[in-house]
């Protein structure tokens, strides 16, 4: 078996591309052939293998091409690109090759997809976001600070000027979505992969009708360790970037009000708002990924509070396998692995007074204590390793080229997902 694994970025700068490196890595160490095709450098080390070759075509991030009408050509449609994938994908073996498709918005442009679906080659799409969709890619309406209700690309999507930048960046993202749209609905019988419930849930009803859809979530690999001592700290934990829609401003008031410290670690443009909503909020700059682990156990608990329909923030698992308990909206993926009340704690997106109300509950040491250790026995009972998303994988490719594969594997990646309450109510 081959996969060829489309990244724009050759090393990690976030989670899709971290997601796309780990996974080509495991496959390779699974034996699975692996090209890796990317357009901007550098390349990490964990793609050295020899089960993995490296496909570099010289592009750029859109953000950094010099001239808005160059930048805009090459976002809609990077032609140059597309015919890099076409002739790398028509030397692969048909029968044994599957595309799997991580990141295409920043380099690749929707020239990618089209070349996949042109190929003939079974394709899946990991939808890390929703650009296959939603033209802003976070089916979030900025200025209203809320998720979106619209349906994506209508006369009333269209029209809105829900964009986090401007109407005119808008409307080229629009554009832009007119041809994802078309080279999603030429490719024959996707297969849709989704980080969780929830982001399938939210995506399935906006993607093409014949298309197979899975659930694999991804990988966090973390060594077992003690149960944190969760009721000897006193502070909650932020990680990530401080935007609108990672919820962070409500964040500070709701710990401000419940007379609770919070440290945020991360970086972005609302670190301002922060510090105005919460003066006494220690704010950090980003730290090494191998701290990460020893922050979260210094907490008293973890807030995930987006208040977009994020796919699947990894904190989540990260803080439950040491015993943390999670705070989280119900719009955040990973939101169906915590039991509201039992090992964590969920919020509706943007409730200041109702997240102000969790963290006041979980300032009680024997509360605190115990959701933290129902949490890290959920945890430990199906841990995200990569053998686990490497399995799941596989049986995804295995699927898509019309091969068998142990029942077992297939019921769980492609078991049907209930939906949510969220979903149920209409928010998605």
């Amino acid at each position: 078996m081959r996969v060829v694994i489309v990244s724009d970025f050759g090393s990690v700068n976030g989670g899709a591309a971290k997601v796309a490196i780990e996974s080509a890595r495991g496959l390779a160490e699974a034996g699975v052939e692996v090209v890796f095709a990317c357009a901007i450098a550098p390349v990490s080390d964990k793609l050295s293998h020899p089960n993995i070759s490296v496909e570099m075509f010289p592009g750029r991030e859109i953000w950094q091409v010099e001239g808005r009408l160059e930048a805009l050509r090459l976002g809609v449609w990077n032609a140059a690109a597309g015919r890099f994938l076409a002739d790398l994908l028509s030397k692969q073996p048909q029968g044994e090759t599957v595309v799997h498709i991580h990141q295409w918005s920043k380099a690749f442009s929707p020239a990618g997809i089209a070349a996949a679906g042109a190929s003939g080659l079974p394709v899946l799409y990991t939808l890390h976001e929703y650009f296959s969709f939603c033209p802003n890619g976070a089916y979030f309406d900025f200025p209203k600070g809320e998720a979106c209700a619209r349906t994506p690309m209508s006369l009333t999507c269209v029209g809105a000027r829900c964009d986090r930048a401007s109407f005119a960046h808008k409307g080229v993202r629009v554009v832009r979505q007119a041809a994802v749209s078309r080279a999603l609905a030429a490719l024959r019988d996707p297969t849709f992969v989704h980080v969780s419930a929830l982001g399938r849930e939210v995506a399935q009803p906006f993607l093409p009708a014949r298309a197979r859809h899975v659930v694999i979530e991804n990988m966090m690999e973390a060594e077992r360790q003690a149960l944190a001592p969760v009721a000897a700290h006193r502070h909650a934990l932020f990680l990530g970037r401080f935007t609108q829609e990672k919820g962070v401003e409500t964040l500070a008031r709701a710990a401000r009000a419940a007379g609770m410290a919070v440290r945020f670690i991360g970086e972005g443009p609302y670190a301002a708002r922060i510090r105005a909503a919460d003066p006494r909020a220690e704010i950090v700059d980003w730290i090494a990924p191998e701290a990460v682990f020893d922050e979260i156990a210094r907490a008293r608990c973890v807030v995930a509070p987006s208040l977009w329909r994020e796919t699947g923030p990894l904190v989540v698992p990260e803080a439950m396998a040491l015993g943390v308990p999670v705070v989280a909206s119900r719009l955040t993926g990973m939101a169906g692995r915590i039991r509201d009340g039992i090992d964590g704690l969920l919020v509706e997106p943007g409730d200041e007074p109702g997240l102000a109300a969790a963290l006041t509950r979980l300032k009680d040491d024997e509360t605190a204590s115990a959701m933290g250790a129902r949490a890290y026995a959920a945890y430990w009972a199906d841990p995200l390793t990569i053998g686990r998303h490497v399995e799941r994988s596989v049986a995804a490719y295995r699927a898509a080229l019309g091969l068998p594969a142990p029942q077992e594997v297939l019921g769980r990646a492609l078991r049907p997902c209930e939906p949510s309450d969220d979903v149920r109510r209409g928010a998605a």
